[in-house]
Protein backbone atom coordinates (compact mmCIF):
# COMPACT_ATOMS: atom_id res chain seq x y z
CA UNK A 1 0.00 0.00 0.00
CA UNK A 2 1.27 3.46 -0.90
CA UNK A 3 0.86 6.46 1.68
CA UNK A 4 -0.19 9.95 0.99
CA UNK A 5 1.08 12.60 2.96
CA UNK A 6 0.61 16.24 3.70
CA UNK A 7 3.57 18.24 5.10
CA UNK A 8 1.83 21.12 6.99
CA UNK A 9 1.30 21.21 10.81
CA UNK A 10 0.04 24.26 12.64
CA UNK A 11 -2.34 22.51 15.26
CA UNK A 12 0.34 19.93 16.27
CA UNK A 13 3.78 18.80 15.93
CA UNK A 14 2.10 15.06 15.89
CA UNK A 15 1.39 12.80 12.58
CA UNK A 16 -2.51 12.09 12.32
CA UNK A 17 -2.90 8.66 10.61
CA UNK A 18 -5.55 8.86 7.90
CA UNK A 19 -7.44 5.35 7.32
CA UNK A 20 -10.05 5.26 3.92
CA UNK A 21 -12.02 2.37 2.20
CA UNK A 22 -9.97 3.34 -0.89
CA UNK A 23 -7.23 5.25 -2.11
CA UNK A 24 -9.69 8.09 -2.89
CA UNK A 25 -11.18 7.81 0.45
CA UNK A 26 -7.37 8.56 2.34
CA UNK A 27 -6.49 11.46 -0.34
CA UNK A 28 -9.49 13.30 0.80
CA UNK A 29 -9.14 13.01 4.06
CA UNK A 30 -5.68 13.59 3.62
CA UNK A 31 -6.59 16.58 1.61
CA UNK A 32 -8.95 17.97 4.19
CA UNK A 33 -6.62 17.91 7.12
CA UNK A 34 -4.09 19.92 5.45
CA UNK A 35 -6.47 22.71 4.49
CA UNK A 36 -6.62 23.13 7.99
CA UNK A 37 -3.03 22.94 8.97
CA UNK A 38 -2.78 19.23 10.25
CA UNK A 39 -0.35 16.79 9.75
CA UNK A 40 -1.25 13.72 8.08
CA UNK A 41 -0.35 9.84 6.54
CA UNK A 42 -3.03 8.39 4.90
CA UNK A 43 -3.72 4.70 3.08
CA UNK A 44 -6.89 3.45 1.48
CA UNK A 45 -7.20 -0.41 2.08
CA UNK A 46 -9.10 -1.29 -0.66
CA UNK A 47 -8.36 -0.70 -4.65
CA UNK A 48 -12.09 -0.08 -5.50
CA UNK A 49 -15.10 1.05 -3.95
CA UNK A 50 -16.92 -2.46 -4.97
CA UNK A 51 -13.96 -3.81 -3.35
CA UNK A 52 -14.01 -2.08 -0.12
CA UNK A 53 -17.62 -2.99 0.12
CA UNK A 54 -16.41 -7.11 -0.18
CA UNK A 55 -14.36 -6.99 2.66
CA UNK A 56 -16.58 -4.79 5.07
CA UNK A 57 -19.68 -7.18 4.38
CA UNK A 58 -18.11 -10.64 3.65
CA UNK A 59 -14.94 -10.40 5.39
CA UNK A 60 -15.22 -8.40 8.32
CA UNK A 61 -12.40 -10.70 10.62
CA UNK A 62 -10.29 -10.05 7.71
CA UNK A 63 -10.37 -6.11 7.43
CA UNK A 64 -10.14 -6.02 10.90
CA UNK A 65 -6.85 -7.87 10.84
CA UNK A 66 -5.81 -5.75 7.88
CA UNK A 67 -6.72 -2.18 9.81
CA UNK A 68 -4.67 -3.13 13.09
CA UNK A 69 -2.17 -4.05 10.89
CA UNK A 70 -1.78 -0.87 8.60
CA UNK A 71 -2.29 0.97 12.29
CA UNK A 72 0.33 -0.57 14.42
CA UNK A 73 2.57 0.00 10.99
CA UNK A 74 1.86 3.75 10.99
CA UNK A 75 2.30 4.10 14.45
CA UNK A 76 5.70 2.56 14.29
CA UNK A 77 6.73 3.68 11.09
CA UNK A 78 5.68 7.37 10.99
CA UNK A 79 5.06 7.87 14.83
CA UNK A 80 1.05 8.68 14.33
CA UNK A 81 -0.24 10.19 17.32
CA UNK A 82 -4.18 9.82 16.57
CA UNK A 83 -6.00 8.29 13.57
CA UNK A 84 -9.25 9.40 11.42
CA UNK A 85 -10.82 6.28 10.11
CA UNK A 86 -12.08 8.46 6.84
CA UNK A 87 -14.40 5.99 5.40
CA UNK A 88 -17.92 5.45 7.45
CA UNK A 89 -18.87 2.22 5.75
CA UNK A 90 -15.68 0.85 6.90
CA UNK A 91 -15.88 2.55 10.39
CA UNK A 92 -19.21 0.93 10.66
CA UNK A 93 -17.68 -2.68 9.83
CA UNK A 94 -14.95 -2.83 12.43
CA UNK A 95 -14.77 -3.45 16.16
CA UNK A 96 -13.64 0.24 17.23
CA UNK A 97 -13.49 -0.64 20.85
CA UNK A 98 -11.10 -3.80 20.12
CA UNK A 99 -9.31 -1.75 17.51
CA UNK A 100 -7.74 1.18 20.05
CA UNK A 101 -7.43 -1.46 22.81
CA UNK A 102 -4.77 -3.24 20.42
CA UNK A 103 -3.09 -0.26 18.83
CA UNK A 104 -3.40 2.21 22.07
CA UNK A 105 -4.26 4.82 20.25
CA UNK A 106 -7.26 7.36 20.07
CA UNK A 107 -9.25 6.38 17.06
CA UNK A 108 -12.20 8.71 15.91
CA UNK A 109 -14.73 8.03 12.90
CA UNK A 110 -17.87 9.44 11.67
CA UNK A 111 -19.74 7.50 14.11
CA UNK A 112 -18.63 9.69 16.64
CA UNK A 113 -20.08 12.26 15.28
CA UNK A 114 -23.57 10.64 14.83
CA UNK A 115 -24.15 10.09 18.47
CA UNK A 116 -24.33 13.68 19.09
CA UNK A 117 -26.58 14.27 15.50
CA UNK A 118 -28.94 12.09 17.22
CA UNK A 119 -29.83 14.34 19.90
CA UNK A 120 -30.88 17.41 17.45
CA UNK A 121 -33.32 15.75 14.89
CA UNK A 122 -36.15 13.51 15.52
CA UNK A 123 -36.08 12.39 12.08
CA UNK A 124 -33.31 12.42 9.76
CA UNK A 125 -32.02 11.30 5.99
CA UNK A 126 -29.18 9.61 5.68
CA UNK A 127 -27.03 8.73 2.22
CA UNK A 128 -24.82 5.95 2.12
CA UNK A 129 -22.31 4.09 -0.17
CA UNK A 130 -23.92 0.42 1.30
CA UNK A 131 -25.72 -1.26 3.57
CA UNK A 132 -23.47 -1.94 5.69
CA UNK A 133 -22.84 1.28 6.26
CA UNK A 134 -26.62 2.87 6.56
CA UNK A 135 -27.01 -0.32 9.30
CA UNK A 136 -24.12 1.08 11.42
CA UNK A 137 -24.73 4.95 11.68
CA UNK A 138 -29.04 3.68 12.34
CA UNK A 139 -27.35 1.61 15.32
CA UNK A 140 -25.57 4.33 16.06
CA UNK A 141 -27.87 7.13 16.21
CA UNK A 142 -30.71 4.88 18.02
CA UNK A 143 -28.42 3.69 20.64
CA UNK A 144 -27.89 7.85 21.69
CA UNK A 145 -31.32 8.52 21.07
CA UNK A 146 -34.31 5.51 20.54
CA UNK A 147 -36.75 7.72 19.52
CA UNK A 148 -35.11 9.26 16.28
CA UNK A 149 -36.19 8.14 13.39
CA UNK A 150 -33.33 7.46 10.25
CA UNK A 151 -34.69 7.28 6.84
CA UNK A 152 -31.89 6.00 4.49
CA UNK A 153 -30.20 5.14 1.19
CA UNK A 154 -27.88 2.97 -0.05
CA UNK A 155 -26.31 4.11 -3.28
CA UNK A 156 -22.40 2.67 -4.33
CA UNK A 157 -22.87 3.84 -6.96
CA UNK A 158 -22.83 7.41 -6.35
CA UNK A 159 -18.84 6.59 -4.61
CA UNK A 160 -18.22 4.90 -8.44
CA UNK A 161 -19.00 8.29 -10.23
CA UNK A 162 -17.24 10.52 -7.91
CA UNK A 163 -14.16 7.84 -8.10
CA UNK A 164 -13.96 9.00 -11.90
CA UNK A 165 -14.07 12.14 -11.20
CA UNK A 166 -17.69 12.68 -12.93
CA UNK A 167 -19.45 16.52 -12.38
CA UNK A 168 -21.35 16.71 -9.36
CA UNK A 169 -24.29 17.95 -11.59
CA UNK A 170 -23.95 14.92 -13.96
CA UNK A 171 -24.12 12.52 -10.68
CA UNK A 172 -27.35 14.19 -9.71
CA UNK A 173 -28.75 13.81 -12.63
CA UNK A 174 -27.42 10.19 -13.92
CA UNK A 175 -28.62 9.02 -10.59
CA UNK A 176 -31.63 9.95 -9.70
CA UNK A 177 -30.35 12.49 -6.45
CA UNK A 178 -33.22 15.18 -7.72
CA UNK A 179 -35.87 12.97 -7.39
CA UNK A 180 -34.03 11.50 -3.75
CA UNK A 181 -34.67 15.06 -2.31
CA UNK A 182 -37.80 15.54 -3.05
CA UNK A 183 -38.31 12.37 -1.51
CA UNK A 184 -37.14 13.58 1.59
CA UNK A 185 -38.68 16.85 1.71
CA UNK A 186 -41.67 15.47 0.88
CA UNK A 187 -41.65 13.02 4.02
CA UNK A 188 -40.73 15.78 5.93
CA UNK A 189 -37.11 14.71 6.99
CA UNK A 190 -34.79 18.61 8.14
CA UNK A 191 -31.65 17.48 7.51
CA UNK A 192 -29.66 14.44 5.17
CA UNK A 193 -26.88 13.10 6.59
CA UNK A 194 -23.35 12.96 4.05
CA UNK A 195 -23.42 8.20 5.10
CA UNK A 196 -19.76 8.52 3.29
CA UNK A 197 -16.81 10.99 3.28
CA UNK A 198 -17.22 10.93 -1.02
CA UNK A 199 -19.88 13.03 -0.37
CA UNK A 200 -18.70 15.98 0.39
CA UNK A 201 -17.83 16.02 -3.55
CA UNK A 202 -21.66 17.03 -3.97
CA UNK A 203 -21.82 18.62 -1.42
CA UNK A 204 -22.52 22.00 -3.09
CA UNK A 205 -24.52 20.69 -5.78
CA UNK A 206 -27.02 19.04 -3.48
CA UNK A 207 -27.57 22.37 -1.30
CA UNK A 208 -28.45 24.13 -4.42
CA UNK A 209 -31.36 21.72 -4.96
CA UNK A 210 -33.13 21.75 -1.72
CA UNK A 211 -33.90 23.38 1.58
CA UNK A 212 -32.70 20.33 3.52
CA UNK A 213 -29.67 21.05 6.14
CA UNK A 214 -26.67 18.73 4.37
CA UNK A 215 -24.83 17.18 7.51
CA UNK A 216 -20.87 16.94 6.65
CA UNK A 217 -19.27 14.68 9.77
CA UNK A 218 -15.36 15.60 8.87
CA UNK A 219 -15.33 19.34 10.64
CA UNK A 220 -16.71 17.80 13.79
CA UNK A 221 -13.97 14.59 13.64
CA UNK A 222 -11.33 17.66 12.97
CA UNK A 223 -12.62 19.14 16.08
CA UNK A 224 -12.56 15.94 18.33
CA UNK A 225 -8.66 15.01 17.11
CA UNK A 226 -7.29 18.06 18.30
CA UNK A 227 -9.24 18.15 21.89
CA UNK A 228 -9.13 14.39 22.71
Amino acid sequence: MSYIRNASGRFTDHLIGIIGGTPVDAHMGVTFFQQRGVKTIGVGLSASPEEATLLQVLYPLKLQRLITREILLMKQTHRISKVCIFCNSLSAAINLEELQTETGLRIITPLNVYQQTAHLYDKVGLLAANCQSLRGIENVIMEARETTQVVGTALLQLVIAIEKATPPETIMQEQGLFHLLKFFETIGVPALILGCTHFPYLKKSLESHTFLEIIDPAEEMLSMLLTS
